[in-house]
């Protein structure tokens, strides 16, 4: 594969994680249900890398389309957000990419019992770790994260809405996976269409 055709490919998939993180997460924030929006970008986020990664092909290409996404969130500190209300979704985005990535091998194993158990330990282990940055940013900060406000705001927030998120990203992966196939290929090929992809997500990153 031409690096350049590489380097296309992780700008657009980085740049789509992008996009949905400023349209669909913005919109989900606003929703007045606790912790809902990390239950539902975790499946968008690992069907994007996951979606990617027969197309190219290397973990470390995985890891990078993660770090676009978490380059376009950190556009916000042009604005006046909260630099904690920016930080944070950027650690998020980082660990939902390393754990992914150190799970892709049973992600997309043939056996779908397989499977279904590594998109639930995918879902209980990037919130683990999260709450772990929570843990030494109170450390250094004294902020104490809701989440870690109670033992019963802790569990909600690892063990029941890590299932139903790691449930809700195996349902989405499996549908996907029998639906026709978008000829999203041929669009993450092009590096002009991968370029104007980066800008959009950038300008909304910005603006919403």
């Amino acid at each position: 594969m031409k690096k350049t055709t590489l380097i296309s490919m992780i700008i657009f998939f980085g740049a789509l994680w992008g996009i949905l993180e400023a349209t669909l997460g913005a919109v989900l924030h606003l929703v007045p249900i606790p912790f809902l929006a990390g239950s539902i970008m975790f499946p968008i986020a690992a069907v994007i890398l996951l979606k990617a990664y027969p197309l190219v092909l290397s973990k470390t290409a995985m890891l990078a389309i993660g770090l676009i996404a978490a380059m376009i969130k950190a556009i916000n500190f042009l604005t006046p957000m909260n630099q904690w209300g920016i930080i944070n979704p950027i650690i998020a985005i980082i660990l939902e990419s390393l754990i992914v990535v150190g799970l892709v091998g049973y992600l997309t194993k043939a056996q779908i019992q397989h499977r279904l158990l590594a998109f639930i330990t995918a879902s209980l282990a990037w919130r683990l770790a999260f709450l772990g940055w929570y843990g030494l940013q109170f450390i250094t900060t004294g902020f104490l994260a809701d989440q870690l406000t109670s033992m019963s705001v802790f569990l909600s927030f690892t063990v029941l809405q890590g299932l139903l998120s790691g449930l809700l990203a195996f349902g989405l992966y499996e549908t996907l996976n029998l639906m026709p196939k978008p000829r999203i290929k041929r669009l993450a090929y092009q590096p002009l269409i991968a370029s104007i992809a980066l800008l959009i997500a950038f300008a909304l990153s910005y603006l919403l």
